[in-house]
């Protein structure tokens, strides 16, 4: 039974990557670059893993902006490049102080999968998904007012060269499928030694 689960849940979780693709390139066509003003809090910069820029892994560098004495906005900055020798050693990178005004495109709240919620703050700074849960507790009196990506040339340690979302968006369809099937396997192996072959 724990199998069945798993895999139907990691059939759904590939399928909800899929549909966050093609909606954030959805986004992406109908967004009209915007100015935001404020300054960076960068005691609560996450380190999102498993992120590809030009065919390599690293992590996308979420920080939220303080807009003003009672609103906050998280932006994803830009890319790192990982240590593959230490996971956990991070590259420096510059957040500079005081006021700064930024370019950035509208992105959706971030929501982990319910099959990975749970342990997506197990590592800090270094998280699988920007979790609201997490800048709620975090930046305590502010409220959120939404998630973007800034949009320049490579600096302060991070590049840039954001991909086009939905590309891959089909391997996301075919390891649903092969979780699915899977599911399915078991299920119909469970049945029939379980019930059919019994009676």
């Amino acid at each position: 039974m724990l199998v069945m689960g798993l895999t139907f849940s990691l059939g759904i979780w590939q399928l909800s990557r899929a549909a966050q693709k093609e909606k954030l390139s959805q986004l992406r066509a109908e967004a009209v670059p915007i100015q935001l003003s404020g300054e960076w809090d960068a005691a609560h910069t996450l380190y999102v893993d498993n992120r590809q820029m030009n065919a390599k892994q690293g992590f996308f560098v979420v920080t939220p902006l303080l807009l003003n004495s009672a609103d906050y906005v998280l932006v994803e900055r830009g890319w790192i490049a990982r240590d593959f020798l230490d996971r956990k050693k991070l590259r420096p990178i510059e957040t500079p102080a005081g006021v700064v005004n930024i370019q950035v495109r509208t992105l959706p709240d971030p929501v982990p999968p319910a099959v990975f919620a749970g342990d997506a703050l197990a590592e800090l700074p270094i998280v699988q998904f920007a979790n609201r849960a997490y800048y709620d507790k975090a930046i305590s009196g502010k409220a959120y007012k939404g998630m973007f990506q800034q949009i320049a040339a490579a600096s302060e340690g991070l590049k840039r060269d954001w991909y086009e979302p939905a590309s891959g968006v089909e391997k996301h369809y075919g390891y649903a499928f092969q979780w699915f099937a899977l599911s399915a396997l078991v299920t119909g192996l469970y049945v029939w030694f379980q019930w059919i072959k019994k009676s």
